[in-house]
């Protein structure tokens, strides 16, 4: 049939027209596809690096709890104590096992192995990565990438074994081979070789492609560009440091995200060709069909790229474009979990599934501007006790069983988060002081009814601080902490709950005021000494005394030393009050000295004290001045004061000890030393604390404790002091069962330097054991 011309040039214009619409529509696609693929493949990269490092973290918390738990067995710290190779293999092997790592080694704190799980590392040698030693001994931990010398490569913690002191290191690793790179490649979708990059020439160590090689990787390494060619491919590439010159390298092909959006052009350009063929109404019906759906996957590429990923994709024909939108849905599913898995690590408690700290703090910033409430933060009592006696995984099990009964006090108004350790977080919305109390006295009494795990009745307690918004603070962070304070306050109290508005009043002031006297004492001489006598307990002479310092305090009386020391040693003002005592107990040593009198004198020194570079030098000038003999000065320290910089208190004490000083470990047995830990101490004392002579004959528990205890201490050279003696009976048992020295009430109380003469001159130790028959 021959066209007209008007018949042509409708003709024309309608293939014209649809050409050109055509041809925008290919054009529009062709550039919103490449930088959707652009952009898809950093952002793919970017989630599967994020996830990456995730697991990386995982892999590390997983070894350091594996290690933790290990450094905490009781039988494992015995064998390393006895030097017990085989219980030691045996119970690295069973403890890696657990978590399947691959290399498990014990060193000592010189840095030599104790035991092994490698045969290349014989017991004795070097341990094989010292900087991770270094590290932990600063950090009280270390983590790490290292090569051992048969190349292999591992992912290592190392952590300490106190008992209380360091005795060990353990350190545990995973094996970083192919099969690692294989796994963390199953969970991110990303290629993952892992290189030793020596001045850029990669070295492969592992990958999750077996075939690949380092061919391309010199060039990436060396650029540090994210886009890179390698062969006849095009890779996003993400460079993870491993520490030293260990690096991971993840590989995206930007093939794999370009391939649906090349299929759609391809689509495009058949659809394009029917409805030029089928002319107008054709191709009008054609491009209906073609541009919704794109408007459909163009506005879902949006909301990805603003991170919304929780809209699907709305349904559509099962034609080319809807195999287009069910792969583009696909992937907003995969990225929307990913997302949804690395949220949920970053906002969630692993082990109740409550909020966290985070999640919690985030969700008080969302109030409303001019809301009111409260936060109520809860300590469980005892935890620490269940955790350490049953072990930390029925400690995690109470933790869940815990969080699962408190959520069911909350309103939908309401939120709990565990904070951390024993610590749980309310947040109530709306509630003023007495809705809050109320609901802390339901917390406290559903404390009450015990649990039962594994057949342990567990019973608790808990202590509840109360902070209101916007009274006590406008942020999370200022309401937490008040509540906190406040949490504190009613623990110390035992009063069960204490509100934040409530802790400014009361004892608290009182000792704060004191603090700002305390100066003004020193200078008016309201500081006193007194001395309690110390029996030697084979000889039934007085051969010791205690020197005790009290506040006389012109308004309030005498003031005990709890009351004001503790907060003398918090402002650093203890190292003023310390010198003071050392000069006047020297000086009165020198005045009995003078008059005859045989006695020693005993002074207690402060964890600040025991870190002061100036003591020895200090306490040297002042024996010299006053011409005492340095054997008649014994310094009492506590167990904990030793802990806060070990190895410059025992520098420090070695000085004393230099001079002639006798030295004593104070309140042996709330502490966490152990007489192993003290056999390395230049002591020669050890005092044993109250709490175990007050019962002593009565107690068949205390008494085992406190004969064991003599019997090993004389074992070390050590003498033993026993304080807190109240009844003739503590002193007979005593003296029965080898005691050295006795102190307490029931042979003195602590009195005037000028009346110690007299009642020495007048003790009988005869006639208060006389007493007991």
């Amino acid at each position: 049939m021959v066209l007209t011309s008007l018949q042509r040039r409708i003709a024309v214009v309608f293939v014209g027209l649809l050409v050109l619409v055509m041809g925008l529509i290919l054009a529009l696609v062709h550039t919103s596809s490449k930088g959707i693929v652009s952009s898809e493949a950093r952002r793919e990269l970017a989630v599967g690096t994020k996830v990456f490092r995730k697991l990386l973290e995982q892999n590390q918390r997983q070894l350091e709890t594996a290690a933790t738990v290990l450094s905490a067995d009781f039988a494992f710290r015995e064998a390393i104590a006895t030097q017990d190779q085989p219980t030691m293999r045996s119970v690295i092997r069973n403890h890696g096992n657990r978590i399947h790592a691959q290399v498990m080694m014990v060193a000592n704190p010189e840095g030599s192995l104790l035991a092994t799980t490698q045969r290349e590392s014989a017991t004795g040698a070097p341990f094989p990565f010292p900087d991770l030693l270094a590290a932990a001994e600063s950090a009280g931990k270390s983590a790490g990438f290292r090569q051992m010398r048969n190349g292999q490569l591992y992912q290592v913690v190392v952590v300490p074994i106190m008992a209380p002191q360091r005795i060990a290191w353990v350190a545990m690793g995973f094996h970083v081979d192919s099969r690692w790179a294989q796994d963390l490649a199953e969970v991110t979708g990303l290629a993952v070789h892992v290189v030793r990059n020596d001045a850029g020439q990669p070295a492969l160590l592992a990958s999750s492609t077996p075939e690949n090689s380092t061919a391309g990787m010199e060039q990436a390494l060396r650029s540090g560009s994210e886009l890179q060619q390698i062969g006849r491919a095009l890779y996003q590439i993400a460079q993870v440091p491993l520490g030293g010159d260990i690096e991971a390298v993840l590989e995206l092909p930007v093939a794999q995200v370009q391939a649906p959006f090349d299929f759609l052009q391809g689509t495009l350009l058949i659809v394009v060709g029917a409805g030029i063929l089928v002319f107008a109404l054709g191709s009008a019906m054609l491009a209906r069909r073609i541009v919704k759906p794109l408007n459909a996957l163009s506005t879902a590429a949006r909301r990805v790229a603003m991170g919304d990923y929780a809209q699907p994709l709305p349904s559509l024909p099962p034609d080319e474009i809807g195999q287009l939108a069910a792969s583009f849905e696909h992937m907003r599913e995969g990225i929307a979990s990913r997302e949804e898995r690395i949220i949920r690590l970053a906002y969630v408690d692993n082990l109740t599934e409550l909020a966290n700290r985070t999640s919690f703090e985030e969700a008080f910033a969302q109030l409303p501007a001019g809301s009111s409430g409260a936060i109520a933060v809860l300590n469980i009592h005892r935890f620490a006790l269940i955790n350490n006696a049953l072990g930390y995984p029925i400690g995690d099990r109470l933790l869940h069983a815990l969080g699962a009964r408190l959520s069911q006090l909350l309103t939908p108004d309401d939120m709990l988060a565990r904070l951390w350790g024993d610590q749980f977080a309310f947040l109530l919305r709306h509630a003023d002081s007495d809705a809050a109390r109320t609901f802390a006295s339901a917390v406290l009494a559903t404390l009450i009814d015990p649990l039962t795990l594994d057949g342990q009745r567990l019973d608790m307690g808990g202590s509840i601080g109360i902070a209101r918004y916007p009274q006590d603070g406008s942020d999370a962070g200022t309401v937490l902490r008040r509540a906190e304070l406040a949490m504190t306050e009613a623990k110390r109290r035992h009063c069960g709950i204490a509100f934040a508005a409530d802790i400014g009043t009361g004892p608290a002031h009182e000792q704060l005021s004191l603090i700002g006297e305390m100066r003004e004492a020193m200078a008016n001489g309201e500081f006193v000494v007194f001395y309690q006598p110390k029996l030697a307990l084979r000889s039934g002479r007085i051969v010791a005394a205690e020197a005790l310092l009290r506040w006389n305090h012109p308004e309030r009386g005498m003031i005990a030393p709890s009351r004001f020391i503790p907060f003398a040693e918090q402002t650093g003002f203890i190292r003023e009050i310390t010198p003071w005592l050392l000069d006047a107990v020297i000086q009165q040593l020198a005045l009995w000295q003078g008059a005859g009198l045989d006695i020693a004198v005993s002074a207690n020194l402060s964890a600040l004290d025991l870190l002061d570079a100036g003591l020895s030098g200090r306490v040297s000038g002042l024996l010299k001045r006053h011409g005492v003999a340095a054997e008649r000065l014994c310094l009492e320290i506590t167990e904990s004061a030793l802990m806060d910089d070990p190895a410059l208190a025992l520098e420090h004490l070695a000085e004393l000890a230099a001079l002639g000083i006798k030295l004593s470990i104070d309140d042996y047995g709330v502490g966490q030393a152990s007489l192993t830990y003290l056999k390395s101490l230049p002591v020669n004392e050890l005092k044993l604390d109250r709490s175990f002579i007050t019962a002593i004959a009565e107690s068949p528990k205390d008494s085992a404790i406190v004969l064991s205890t003599i019997m090993l201490s004389h074992a070390l050279g050590l003498s033993v002091v026993a304080e807190g003696v109240e009844t003739p009976a503590d002193l007979h048992w005593l003296m029965e069962h080898g005691c050295d020295i006795a102190q307490g009430y029931g042979i003195a109380r602590p009195m005037p330097a000028q009346q110690l003469p007299g009642w020495i001159a007048s003790y009988s130790a005869e006639a208060v054991l006389a007493s007991t028959s």
